[in-house]
Parts: structure tokens; sequence; C-alpha cells
């Protein structure tokens, strides 16, 4: 089966059956959305802000890219022995990428021509499509629904999950 080739085989007694009527709102209710000023605040548990604070300590920038953003996290030659104890114990969500590529780099010995290398093929595979698109779509409904980043019907937990054939989960 190639990639283009996707035709499910769906029966055909659902699809004819008549939709149910609705039954219309309230009359008073607005017809358009409100807007809201600003987003709420969201609460970052206390742990999770005290990890935020050891990891803020821990890491230093060690080149930019053109624009001036942080290309390359290194860890502070003084923090070098928290490093594996602060990763075991879990890394926050905002630093998890810099850590990821800082540890690749570290331990695969990987140079940076080689890691550009593989963003631009893991970029590149993003918009191929794969044989597993559709297993992927019948399954993630029905076993990791209730994940918040796949509440939403093709959301952003999808498109990591068909990047990365669902290897993850």
């Amino acid at each position: 089966m190639t990639s283009h080739d996707r035709l499910v085989l769906l029966s055909s007694p659902p699809l004819t059956k008549r939709l149910s009527r609705v039954s219309p709102g309230p009359k008073n209710a607005p017809t358009s959305a409100t807007s809201l000023p600003a987003l709420p605040p969201t609460l970052i548990p206390p742990k999770e802000a005290s990890r935020i604070a050891k990891w803020n300590r821990m890491l230093e920038p060690r080149a930019w890219d053109h624009g001036g953003n942080v290309e390359i996290w290194g860890v502070k030659p003084s923090k070098e022995n928290k490093l594996r104890e602060r990763t075991f114990k879990g890394i926050p969500d905002r630093w998890r990428g810099a850590i990821w590529e800082s540890l690749m780099r570290r331990y695969s010995r990987t140079g940076q021509r080689e890691m550009r290398r593989l963003g631009d093929e893991y970029r590149n595979a993003l918009d191929k499509p794969s044989t597993y698109d559709i297993q992927i779509d019948l399954d993630v409904p029905r076993t990791i629904s209730g994940h918040i980043m796949f509440r939403t019907r093709y959301g952003s937990g999808y498109v990591v999950c068909f990047a990365l054939s669902c290897a993850i989960f």
C-alpha cells in the first residue's frame, strides 16, 4: 500500500440516517461571541516553578543565530554535577527543546552540521504522508482522546503524532 492510497470501507446505513433536529438557543443570546480583554493567567504549580528557576540558573547561552536568538544552550560548568539528577526529576516544559538538543549534542557527538541536516530532514518529513495515517486517525480518538493535545480532531497532538507515526504512543 503506497502512502497516497487512503481508502476506507465504511458501511453506508449510518451515513444515510437522517440527522436529528436541534433546538435553537435562547432568544436573548448574543449573536456574536464576546471577546476577552486578555487570556486568563496560567497557573504554574509551585514544584514546576521551582524546577524552572533551577534550570534557569543552570543553563547559559552558547551561540546565537542571525536574529539574536539563542541557538545553542549549554550547562554552566559549576552545575555539571546537577544535570543528571535534575534530568531524572523532570525537565520543565519550557526547557525541553533546549535540553534535548544540548543532550543530543553532548552524548551523540554529533556536530552542528549534522544536527542541522537532521533538523532539515525532520522538517521535510513533517509534510510527507505516512502509510500509518489512517490507523493513527482511528486509534488516537479511541485511546488517548482525554489528553489535552488530542481533545480536538487534528489538533497539535495529531501533528506530532502523524509526524512521528505515533512512535511515542
